[in-house]
């Protein structure tokens, strides 16, 4: 960042444009333009109009909300005025809104500063960290972000472009229901390794935000597993029985699956996100031709498993949350002890979203982990000892969820799957990206360590049939409906 701190105001086309952010301000924050590129012009051209812009602030304010300012006027108290590089793209934009923020207020920005632009929120976040507003206060302008949230929404709704550049944004502006709104939609509705879209000049941003690559591709191969071992299990009882029809019969649901563009699953993600596949899985039709199965097995409802499929994938993953990774985060372990760090980021009863603002199941809270992946496995480890403990249960119906005084406590209406509403036709109109999920994030977030009793439901014929759901009402694969 080029600074001065004595120079004049210089003269150019049209003079300073004058900002008073506050009346008789006692201290100048000054932007230059952008130095134009050396490039041959033809004689008759008309020159651009490039300003600078001052804007008058409070000495005293500036100090209090920013650790870059209260250093250099530290250094230099008899200071009167500063000057940057306007870098364009909206920074004098984003510098004005925390000004008249850290000064007045979010609520007293004219109109013309409301956010109608997703990439003004990258750009307010890279000013903030720049000049020392942020984190600290990013507070003073979240009403601001809220604003422009709200505004791509309505106005472009959510589509995965959205999603990819709204998600950063809401977790530095702590925006939870947002937060897992749009990494849940990212989860289901993309098929790429890159969840994040930088639109502003500032790529130093970028690293922080591939924070969410890894969790979110793991969450989405869990999902994929759900629907290939599911959509399996037909295929494995064929494969153990013994009557003459059975070949016959796995080979025509493979090729119902086939027909629908989602089958085998792991080369079906690679062409389509799997909201895509879920909506044309429930146009799956399928009669087997025997109607003397000697064993049983070709008579098994086949459209049965695949609805069991399709629910458990729609319920599989609510989005990652913020309290969670906040919880989770890795220096908490050093202020605290371990065992009040395990108690911290331990279920109740069962319930993975104990003090989290929104509700969510325990694959939001696996994925959203940001500790140490040794204490994660431990919270595993004794939560699956706990239940042992308890004997056989069935889970909690998601939508509510119990607290630790025994109270019920509503929870957002966010497990409802998000399709995108573009793509509601033949998943082969779809993009075809590649989704590569790479031996790194497998290792970084090691879902092995999972115990498949929750995560995977699929029958077992050494369980008898009896299995554990999301929902103790909802048929298993053996039950004819």
């Amino acid at each position: 960042m080029s600074m001065s701190t004595s120079a004049p105001a210089a003269k150019v086309a049209g003079g300073p444009l004058l900002i008073s952010v506050v009346p008789n301000g006692d201290f100048t924050i000054q932007l230059t333009p952008t130095p134009a590129p050396l490039n041959e012009k033809p004689a008759n051209a008309v020159p651009k109009r490039a300003r600078l812009v001052q804007f008058r602030v409070s000495r005293t304010v500036v100090q209090q909300h920013s650790s870059f300012f209260q250093t250099i006027i530290g250094n230099r108290p008899h200071l009167g005025d500063v000057t940057f590089e306007n870098k364009g793209n909206g920074f004098g934009y984003a510098l004005e809104v925390w000004l008249r923020a850290i000064h007045n207020g979010i609520h007293t920005l004219p109109h013309s500063l409301k956010a109608t632009h997703m990439e003004r929120a990258w750009v307010a976040i890279g000013v903030g960290e720049q000049f020392g507003f942020a984190p600290n206060h990013i507070d003073k302008i979240k009403p601001w972000f809220l604003d422009c949230y709200q505004y791509a929404l309505s106005n472009g709704g959510l589509t995965p472009f959205a999603a990819c550049c709204l998600a950063f944004p809401c977790s530095v502006f702590d925006h939870a229901e947002g937060f897992m709104k749009l990494t849940k939609f990212l989860a289901y509705n993309t098929n790429g390794n890159i969840f994040t879209h930088n639109p502003s000049s500032f790529h130093g941003l970028n690293a922080d935000a591939r924070i969410l690559d890894g969790p979110l591709t793991t969450a989405r191969a869990h999902i994929q597993s759900i629907l290939d071992r599911e959509l399996n299990f037909p295929l494995d009882k064929l494969h153990k029985a013994t009557c003459n029809c059975r070949k016959e019969t796995a080979f025509d649901y493979e090729h119902a699956l086939r027909a629908l563009d989602c089958w085998p699953m792991d080369r079906a993600v690679q062409i389509y996100p799997i909201a895509d596949i879920i909506v044309e899985l429930e146009k799956f039709t399928f009669k087997p031709k025997s109607t003397k199965c000697t064993s049983g097995v070709c008579t098994h409802d086949f459209k049965n498993s695949v609805n069991i499929a399709i629910r458990k994938a729609k319920y599989a993953f609510d989005g990652l949350c913020l309290d969670c990774m906040e919880r989770s985060q890795e220096e908490h372990v050093d202020s605290q002890t371990r065992q009040v760090f395990m108690e911290k980021n331990s279920p109740f009863k069962g319930c993975w979203d104990m003090e989290c603002r929104f509700g969510h199941g325990r694959a939001s809270w696996y994925y959203s982990w940001m500790g140490p992946s040794s204490v994660r496995r431990e919270i595993l480890e004794k939560h699956r000892e706990d239940k042992k403990g308890c004997g056989p249960s069935r889970r909690a119906r998601r939508g509510a969820r119990v607290s630790k005084d025994g109270t019920n406590v509503p929870t957002a209406g966010l497990a409802q799957l998000s399709v995108n509403p573009q793509t509601s036709g033949r998943i082969a109109n779809a993009t075809g990206g590649k989704d590569k999920e790479t031996k790194d994030h497998r290792d970084n977030y090691d879902d092995t360590d999972v115990d498949d009793d929750e995560f995977f439901d699929a029958e077992e014929a050494s369980l008898g049939g009896c299995t554990v759901t999301d929902d103790g009402n909802e048929p298993d694969h053996g039950t004819s409906t």
